[in-house]
């Protein structure tokens, strides 16, 4: 029997990967899905084996927890009518973007809150999530949220302060792989390969080079290290990079955490 009546609320495609994700782990979780669009739900729920409810009142009634997952533009209406009918005591998550955790608790009071910020790697299992902690909530609510996302892969504790930092680093994260990708294909198409073999050996060295970091006990440093003969052709690649490339990755970063800012500051007017 299922210990936890997991019901999303929003039927998106992260709620989709977080709920394959859990199925797929075969994690203790009985799912159920509302969509204002009932065909989204309905369409889910047959794939996952799981509950589609017609109404917002039963699928919060129903639920041991709830996990929002829609647009934060729409999450005003949908807490304003969630308050309805919630519970006190009854564990609320949340992926939504740039809503810290107190505007949540001012909309549901005695009500334990967990943000989650995964990355769309969760679409392939090998997200990592940011967790932050509401007011109320405790070391079983943070075992449940860790539950939860561990199942698209894996999952860090963070102080809400942070949330930037992580928005960074991890959030927007995958685009720069994707981005850096894009220009060693097109340097391979400079040296003369054709689009399709550049592209080729771009994407499977990154596959590979993201392997060997997910599965060697190495730091980033020593695996790059172990490539780089003195003298050799990756040391003159790694010469001409200089401090070019850790100096503007800075600079991205720093660019992306100001304007994670900036949003939250525009959401909280």
């Amino acid at each position: 029997m299922a210990e936890n009546k997991l019901v999303f609320l929003g039927g998106g495609n992260m709620a989709a990967a977080i709920g394959r994700g859990l199925v797929a782990k075969h994690t203790p979780f009985d799912l159920g899905f509302y969509d204002i669009h009932q065909e989204k739900a309905e369409k889910l729920a047959a794939e996952l084996h799981a509950k589609s409810f017609a109404s917002l009142e039963e699928a919060v009634k129903a639920a041991d927890m709830l996990l929002l997952a829609v647009k934060p533009q729409a999450m005003s209406g949908l807490l304003a009518d969630v308050a309805g009918f919630i519970r006190p005591g009854q564990m609320v998550l949340t992926i939504a973007a740039g809503l810290p955790l107190a505007y949540y608790e001012t909309k549901l009071p005695n009500v334990p809150l967990v943000r989650a910020m995964p990355n769309t790697s969760a679409q392939v299992l090998a997200a990592i999530t940011g967790l932050m902690a509401g007011s109320l909530a405790d070391e079983k609510h943070k075992k449940l949220a860790g539950q939860v996302f561990a199942a698209v892969g894996d999952t860090v504790w963070i102080e809400e302060k942070d949330i930037h930092a992580l928005t960074a680093i991890s959030g927007s994260g995958p685009a720069y792989f994707y981005y850096f990708t894009e220009a060693l294909a097109r340097a391979g198409e400079k040296l003369g390969l054709d689009a399709k073999t550049a592209a080729k050996l771009a994407r499977q060295t990154a596959v590979g080079s993201g392997q060997m970091l997910a599965e060697s006990q190495a730091s980033p440093a020593e695996l790059r290290v172990q490539v780089t003969s003195k003298g050799g052709t990756t040391a003159a690649a790694l010469s001409a990079f200089g401090d070019a490339l850790p100096n503007l990755v800075e600079m991205a970063c720093m660019a992306c955490a100001g304007r994670s800012a900036e949003m939250a500051e525009e959401m909280s007017d």
